[in-house]
């Protein structure tokens, strides 16, 4: 009995405690007052104060702190400035209400916590009353606040994680960057709403039973950017609003690029790329990875003469074989370098910050003066030896314990932890732009941070394993990281840790893994290939076996006869703002089957892909969403939406459906190598659903797109009428083709078996004016 009132008693005051400290928090949460500005709403609590700002028409931007230090709240990846929006604030009974033309919210006077409503309404998300936000107390700053959401909405973004989830809701992430893992605090609700959590430091997401939370570990107060959208394509076009546009890439870079852990001579890499072209494997660029330096070490900028004699010529003879040529540079120093004394003379580096590689020291990226140098250091190294994309590695940066005990150009590195690719990349990408003016930069990165997607960089998943366990959770990382606002990513096809190109378990893996990079927005093949203690293997596709060869060339050809699709699909990112590597959420948000399928993708608005991840696996389930029909891609065969069908997937082939409605065009593969224009596209139309498909050329590089100095060509499919019309021509640009042929196939389930009669064939010569088709 004893015992009882022991717990009895504890429990109830454990439960007085605790509504005693709520009240506590909810006297100090009460609203006291509220002052309307020209483009703001401040409310103050006992605890701090709320200014709303509207931003942009669909986003506001809420900050919470002390009146001193919410004007020190800094907007790291913000980099467009706020519009006049109009907006109304009333004061009733319970609450202060604020209005736009195209959402509100409602603060509660006793507790000031939010809820957010949309165009129509509709409560999308609202802060968990009674522990939301920051906490001021003993002269401490908790930065953190906490949403109460449905039970049914799905979460999605973040960045880059191998843990295999898609689906955030009851998971935990803590952002920080490191190797294979990129931590970008955006995150998109089904339920009409996305969030930027503005904080760099180390930050907890968590959503459990107590709500969806962000607690960052250091800042002056809480800044975050809410975002509304009836799709998530909407939202992240209002990301991308507040924290850049994405540039268009160079026409070359969504072609294949061909690389392993190193080329270890100029000669291997020329034998390289010369076989590539005698073998007719599709690529656009080869990579030299690091130690290029050799004796002069990481930092100097200059290629060892042992091992690459004539770096201009080298890159001149890989020009010839139309190939790019891509070139890793890091961003730290080895102290035996002369660039090491002058950055350090400078006081441009961060002492005691390293590198992987001998303890070169890192700069710092943040300082302009050290940002100026770096770039001219590299830019007067390496500027006139022809190299066409930068592969900016390390830029975690790669030994991120040592980072964290120094003190950047912005405060302590704790503070802006996360942020050092970000400002590396877009150093670098200014840099060239003005070295380069007209030639659209390609950087590739292994890390990332909100508006990266700003300065033409494409982020690589880093250093990963070569498993199948790995390719699965590659595809859930990519699809969370593209859902993150940044659409440019890849993988290193079959891993990067290890792989014997001999091994036929090995090779099953590669090819899996190619069949999904085909899909993937930048596809590129990289490893550290091994057999036993033996590393540097070759990792070109001759190495894995006629067998494999064959198979993956095909694909290779694929893609590149995807081109007209690809290029448009990358116009539409610049332009629109589009996302092409898309969880089925973003398509089918009314299907709440595809919120957690893991293993699907799009790809633009017409291809399903399923990839194997299964050793020995020769079929596999696919969901095809509902709400429409789907065409098997290689058969022609029709499939009804809203069901799981069992997909044959021989080693050569990669699950894949089309979209009723979609219109695709094709070109010859080697003639988008050669970088010429084409005269000739087919155009495949899959019946079951009226569709349009908007063709967008123009001359695959510079910046004359931005003039506009660029064609389209809108295509219209009428199921109903069996017609296709193509549109008039829109624009011209230095180049162009004033008329070509399209061969147009209405595609049917002869199309396995290429058998195509005069019913689902037509020939069109094209000339810039309308053209209406009948089947």
């Amino acid at each position: 009995m004893n015992n009882f009132k022991i717990i009895f008693y504890s429990l109830f005051f454990l439960i007085l405690f605790h509504f005693h400290s709520n009240a506590q928090t909810n006297s100090l949460l009460k609203v006291v007052k509220w002052e309307k500005g020209n483009n703001s709403l401040t409310v103050t609590t006992k605890n701090g104060q709320l200014v709303f700002i509207p931003y942009l028409n669909k986003t506001i931007q809420i900050k919470f702190g002390s009146p001193v230090n919410i004007p020190e709240l800094k907007n790291y990846g913000v980099v467009n400035s706020p519009q006049r929006i109009e907006f109304k604030v009333t004061d009733t009974k319970n609450a202060i209400e604020l209005k736009t033309a195209f959402y509100s919210l409602s603060i509660d006077k006793s507790n000031s916590s939010i809820s957010f409503y949309d165009q129509k309404g509709k409560k999308v998300v609202e802060e968990f009353p009674g522990a939301n936000r920051s906490a001021i107390t003993n002269k401490q700053l908790v930065i953190k606040d906490n949403f109460q959401l449905t039970a049914d909405e799905a979460l999605y973004g973040l960045g880059q994680y191998r843990d295999g989830y898609l689906n955030l809701r009851g998971k935990t992430r803590e952002l920080v960057q490191f190797n294979t893992q990129v931590s970008v605090p955006v995150i998109l609700s089904t339920n009409g709403w996305g969030m930027f959590w503005d904080n760099a430091s180390r930050t907890i997401f968590k959503d459990d039973t107590s709500g969806m939370s962000f607690q960052s570990d250091e800042g002056n107060g809480t800044n975050f950017f809410l975002f509304f959208g009836d799709k998530l394509d909407t939202i992240l076009q209002q990301y991308r609003k507040l924290t850049g546009d994405a540039p268009l890439m160079p026409k070359w870079a969504l072609g294949y690029h061909q690389s392993r852990n190193r080329y270890t001579s100029q000669q291997e890499a020329i034998s390289v790329v010369k076989r590539m072209r005698d073998e007719k494997i599709p690529m656009n660029s080869i990579f030299i990875d690091y130690f290029f330096w050799g004796k002069y070490g990481m930092g100097s900028h200059h290629f060892d003469e042992a091992s690459f004699p004539q770096p201009k010529q080298m890159m001149d003879s890989f020009h010839q074989y139309n190939s790019k040529a891509i070139v890793t540079i890091w961003p730290g120093f080895e102290s035996k370098t002369n660039n090491y004394k002058i950055m350090k003379d400078a006081g441009c580096l961060l002492g005691g910050g390293t590198a992987i590689f001998n303890g070169a020291t890192i700069y710092d990226p943040f300082d302009p003066k050290a940002a100026a140098l770096y770039w001219k250091l590299a830019n007067d190294s390496l500027g006139d030896k022809g190299i066409d994309g930068w592969f900016l590695d390390g830029p975690e940066p790669d030994i991120t314990e040592t980072f964290l005990k120094t003190k950047t150009y912005l405060g302590p590195a704790t503070q802006v932890r996360n942020l050092y690719s970000l400002y590396h990349s877009s150093n670098f990408y200014k840099g060239l732009l003005k070295a380069h003016p007209d030639k659209r930069p390609y950087i590739i990165t292994r890390s990332g941070w909100a508006s990266q997607q700003h300065y033409g960089t494409v982020v690589w998943s880093g250093d990963i394993q070569t498993t199948f366990k790995e390719l699965k959770n590659q595809i859930t990382a990519g699809l969370n990281f593209t859902a993150s606002g940044i659409p440019y990513w890849t993988t290193d096809v079959g891993g990067y840790e290890g792989g014997d190109p001999e091994s036929e378990a090995y090779r099953e893996l590669y090819v899996r893994w190619w069949q999904y990079g085909t899909f993937c927005p930048i596809f590129r093949s990289h490893g550290y290939r091994k057999r036993g203690d033996v590393g540097e293997l070759p990792n070109e596709l001759w190495a894995y076996g006629e067998n494999v060869q064959k198979i993956c060339t095909q694909y290779d050809e694929l893609r590149y006869r995807l081109m007209p699709y690809v290029y448009s699909l990358a116009a539409n990112i610049a332009n629109k703002q589009y996302t092409p590597m898309r969880l089925l959420s973003f398509d089918f948000e009314n299907d709440k089957n595809v919120y957690d399928i893991k293993d699907e993708f799009m790809y633009g608005p017409a291809f399903l892909a399923a990839p194997v991840t299964d050793s020995g696996m020769r079929s596999r389930d696919v969901y095809l969403p509902k709400g429409t029909e789907w065409i098997d891609f290689w058969s022609g065969e029709k499939l009804g939406g809203g069901q799981t069908i069992h997909a044959a997937a021989p080693v050569e082939r990669i699950p894949v459906y089309v979209h009723a409605g979609s219109i695709v065009p094709l070109g010859p593969a080697m003639q988008y190598v050669d970088e010429k224009a084409t005269d000739t596209i087919e155009l495949r139309i899959y019946p079951g659903a009226d569709g349009k498909f908007s063709l967008y050329e123009d001359e695959g590089d510079g910046f004359n797109y931005k003039k506009g100095m660029f064609s389209t060509i809108d295509i219209v499919w009428n199921n109903k009428e069996k017609t296709l019309t193509i549109g008039k021509r829109s624009g011209s640009f230095k180049g162009m083709l004033l008329s070509r042929k399209f061969n147009i196939v209405l595609v049917d389930k002869n199309m396995g078996t290429g058998v195509h009669n005069d019913a689902y064939t037509r020939t069109v010569n094209y000339t810039g004016t309308q053209v209406a088709i009948a089947f």
